[in-house]
């Protein structure tokens, strides 16, 4: 490698992908529009991802992950998943693309890497409760991030407080409305750097024919939650917001009320028997 195009490729992480990654690849690999922006998120930014099943959110996060290791010496990065074994998936994602750019391994184990560069990657457990006191400088992943605790994604974030310019993302696919993913992407805060990719923002994910079975197969609400990135209500309520507005909406009568309307009738008598009245015609007898 020349020294030119190893500066265009510590620029631009996409075209390190194209021509080192996909290197040999047949077809040749070129990442969608979606993973260059993610690739490119300048440093410092903040990044959410809402994507479909089985688009390469994973791998897109692995391929930033090995650049900076390679990039960036000493570096370290994080990866969070619902459950450490997804976390070591994740790892072993970033294990294959370094293998692949041609580096040498210091240490290599299921749930962390370090190159002999001093570059690390870790695999979080998905709990707080032994990742704090983490400095991290190059990227904090938050993988399914739909799934994590609030817990854990507090935990998550302080750990770039003294290095700015580590970028921190969320990679889900959608789950419920008050999930902290979804929470973050139907925001207004203007720090975080939206990226979409789902079946209806990009037709070329999946074939037609394929949609059309997951949706018979899956029924409509889990289709929208895993292709369309459109999340069940809190707490996945059988009540969708549209019955609710229907429930809710106030109808005037279009005439007016008819006696049938008016004020209820006066309960009728109903006579009740005596029941000393058998007493009396004993006494009348004597």
């Amino acid at each position: 490698m020349n020294n030119l195009r190893e500066v265009a490729y510590r620029i631009d992480p996409a075209l390190w992908v194209r021509e080192v990654i996909g290197l040999g690849c047949v077809p040749p690999l070129k990442p969608m529009a979606w993973q260059e922006q993610f690739l490119r998120a300048p440093r410092g930014a903040s990044v959410l991802a809402l994507t479909a099943r089985q688009v390469g959110k994973t791998t897109t996060a692995s391929w930033a992950i090995a650049h900076a290791m390679i990039f960036t010496p000493g570096s370290l990065s994080v990866i969070a998943c619902p459950a450490q074994r997804q976390s070591a998936e994740a790892v072993r994602r970033v294990r294959e693309a370094l293998i692949k750019a041609g580096v040498k391994f210091k240490s290599d184990n299921v749930y962390g890497l370090e190159l002999e560069n001093g570059s690390r990657v870790l695999a979080l457990p998905g709990s707080d409760d032994s990742i704090r006191g983490l400095t991290v400088d190059a990227w904090i992943v938050a993988d399914e991030a739909a799934r994590l605790g609030e817990d854990l994604i507090a935990a998550l974030r302080p750990m770039r407080a003294r290095r700015p310019d580590a970028r921190f993302a969320m990679l889900s696919t959608a789950w419920s409305r008050s999930d902290p993913f979804w929470t973050a992407w139907a925001g207004d805060d203007p720090s975080w750097m939206r990226l979409q990719a789902t079946a209806d923002s990009d037709a070329t994910l999946f074939a037609a024919g394929f949609l059309e079975q997951e949706r018979r197969t899956l029924g409509e609400d889990a289709f929208k939650r895993e292709y369309l990135g459109i999340p069940v209500g809190s707490g996945a309520s059988p009540f969708t917001w549209d019955l609710y507005d229907r429930a809710t909406q106030v109808h005037v009568p279009l005439v007016p009320a008819g006696p049938a309307f008016g004020p209820p009738p006066p309960p009728l008598a109903v006579p009740v028997a005596n029941p000393f009245q058998h007493l009396n015609r004993v006494k009348g007898r004597r």
